[in-house]
């Protein structure tokens, strides 16, 4: 099972990770992502990534709805979460992955980035679309 969360913060700005795309040229975008533990309750979990990784709080959360990956296969479920008004409650000092700088970008540049491509894994678009449809009207 697995977590994933757009997280915008209190200007309307959204967190993404930028990298290099893995088989071809460009940039590519990543929401937050994370494997969830045997029996961890998602929403929790979720909520605590956020403060572990990035230093960030919010009590503004929007449950996105939950999905198994491949039903024939029974291989898991993705949660899916999007929080708003996110605010900076301390500093951290977490490497992230080389190739992934984490940063804020506005709200209209992620329908953008759906239709261009730089967000080319289907779980985190699915998750900004449902953020961009439901959450964030």
């Amino acid at each position: 099972d697995y977590v994933n969360a757009l997280i915008m913060n209190k200007a309307g700005e959204a967190l993404i990770w930028e990298g290099n795309k893995l088989h071809s040229s460009g940039i590519c975008w990543q929401v937050m992502s994370f494997f969830l533990k045997p029996e961890a309750d998602p929403f929790s979990a979720v909520q605590q990534h956020l403060l572990t990784m990035t230093g960030f709080k919010t009590d503004y959360w929007s449950y996105l709805g939950s999905h198994v990956i491949e039903a024939d296969h029974s291989s898991g479920v993705g949660y899916y979460f999007c929080a708003q008004q996110a605010c900076k409650v301390r500093s951290i000092s977490l490497a992230h992955p080389a190739n992934l700088t984490m940063k804020w970008v506005p709200q209209s540049d992620l329908h953008y980035a759906l239709l261009d491509g730089r967000i080319p894994l289907l779980s985190h678009a699915f998750t900004v679309s449902l953020a961009l449809l439901t959450a964030l009207k």
